[in-house]
């Protein structure tokens, strides 16, 4: 609703200024004022967007209104009637900030429309600029970057409250000095704009120092300079570069001394790796081999319970041999460097179930191979051994009296193929799906499924170190278990 008060003592001239409006805009409110006490009442009212007066009043003359306006409220525009004021009255009207005025005669009401109008379209573009100088400058504030505009002499002119918190300063008068002595650009005579980019140090009352960067323009131009800027706290970049500068003094002495320890940690490795080979196995083998003397030779003269203690024991040495066997396989993957090559998965997997020719047969297990299978980035041996363990799992985890039947295919995704493994066993559940891939994590008991609980751990292993990656995904019957490896590109 556009709300515009008419002033004039004449009742024939504002109802003609009404009806003029009236026929121009539609939402419209106009209160007539006709003396003075009507006039204090609007203005303590407020509430009106345009104020249009005649300059000839009985009480007093349009300048006079046009001052008590501008005085209660600055940014209302005002249009005024005239017929008997002269140019110089209409010049003082401007310069008291008269938006516009009609001569007052029947041909120029015509005009009062497009005046309003004009006006208005004036005040809203005002408003809109207001608006976005209102948000630079709360933007500016957020930011903390300062904002400052200085004259050619180097006499600071106004600024932003960033630009004088960044100099621990209340008023531009405390920066002034500051500002000449070290930062002023000097104009130059050619009368083209220049930058400059400065970083400076600045110490505090408190003895620290601070960094600042300086950046700022002049702009010379039909005889005239004035001189744009922004001012940033650069003080935790700069410690941040000394710090990283001082990391990077210690950091060759750092790696040579991490590189002794690592050194140290793999000759303990080394060390570790001969002991479990060496001299664990030795006593082992003693265990077993008199183990299996007493029951080749005096098995005749042992009862029943003595015959089972010996088995019992060739058996746990048996186990203890393939868990040193493991352990030694898990640190050389550890260790290891696997150089990798074009591999046919077809050629792996055919090798690996025949490595296990006599678990499947055993367990009359079928395992189906959805070929063909593509070619991937892999070390030959290290692959086969992780499906040689995946199948051998596979067929192992299954309710009694189940048949065990594997299937085996590949996927391709972008610049990866996955090999799955899928079995109709007994499922892991997902609480236990990370475990598995650890260390002697086992999920049965010995006398269930018998092993040493190191297999899924070499697989892991043994596939990280060709890049790749190994999980799995069960519901609880079954289990699915996947192998990520690189595609090898034709």
């Amino acid at each position: 609703m556009l709300h515009i008060l008419v002033i004039d003592d004449n009742p024939t001239d504002r109802l003609l200024v009404k009806r003029e409006l009236e026929r121009q805009f539609s939402a419209l409110e106009v209160t007539e004022i006709s003396d003075n006490r009507l006039l204090v009442e609007a203005l303590n009212q407020g509430r009106f967007n345009l104020v249009i007066t005649d300059y000839q009043l009985r009480w007093t003359n349009g300048l006079d209104v046009l001052k008590t306006i501008k005085a209660r409220y600055p940014q209302c525009p005002i249009i005024m009637f005239t017929n008997t004021g002269n140019e110089e009255i209409a010049v003082e009207a401007m310069k008291s900030g008269l938006d516009d005025y009609i001569i007052k005669s029947p041909k120029h009401y015509v005009r009062l429309c497009v005046a309003v109008r004009r006006v208005l379209d004036q005040v809203a573009a005002w408003e809109r600029v207001a608006r976005l100088e209102n948000q630079l400058n709360s933007l500016l504030e957020r930011l903390n970057v300062g904002v400052f505009r200085a004259s050619s002499q180097g006499q600071l002119l106004e600024s932003n409250q960033a630009f004088l918190r960044l100099f621990d300063a209340s008023n531009l008068a405390d920066v002034q000095g500051i500002y000449r002595q070290q930062l002023f650009l000097q104009p130059v005579d050619s009368g083209e704009s220049r930058c400059q980019n400065l970083e400076i140090t600045f110490p505090l009352a408190d003895g620290r120092v601070k960094w600042i960067r300086f950046t700022q323009y002049l702009y010379s131009a039909e005889g005239e300079s004035t001189i744009d800027g922004l001012v940033e706290d650069i003080t935790e970049l700069k410690q941040a570069e000394l710090a990283l500068r001082e990391f990077n003094e210690t950091l060759e002495e750092r790696v040579r001394e991490r590189t002794a320890e690592l050194e140290e940690v793999n000759a303990q490795l080394e060390s570790f790796t001969y002991s479990v080979s060496h001299d664990l196995r030795a006593p082992l083998r003693g265990i077993s081999f008199f183990a299996e003397m007493l029951l080749n030779d005096q098995v005749s003269n042992l009862d029943a319970t003595s015959q089972d203690y010996l088995y019992r024991i060739t058996d746990a040495a048996s186990l203890m041999n393939t868990l040193i066997e493991n352990l030694l396989e898990y640190s050389r993957l550890s260790k290891a460097n696997l150089p990798l090559k074009a591999v046919s998965l077809n050629l792996i997997v055919a090798r690996s179930i025949a490595q296990l020719e006599a678990e499947i047969a055993a367990k009359q297990a079928r395992i189906t191979v959805v070929e063909p299978l593509p070619v991937v980035l892999a070390h030959p041996p290290t692959l086969q051994q992780v499906l040689a363990n995946l199948l051998s799992n596979a067929i192992k985890f299954v309710q009694p009296g189940i048949a065990p039947q594997v299937r085996v295919y590949a996927e391709a995704e972008e610049e990866y193929i996955y090999l799955w493994v899928e079995d109709n066993g007994i499922g892991i559940e997902e609480k236990f799906q990370q475990r598995i891939f650890g260390l002697f994590d086992r999920l049965h008991g010995q006398e269930v499924y018998p092993g040493t609980g190191i297999g899924l751990a070499i697989a892991n292993k043994g596939v990280d170190q060709m890049g790749g990656a190994i999980g799995l995904k069960s519901t609880g019957i079954g289990t699915r278990f996947w192998v990520k490896l690189r595609k090898c590109e034709s």
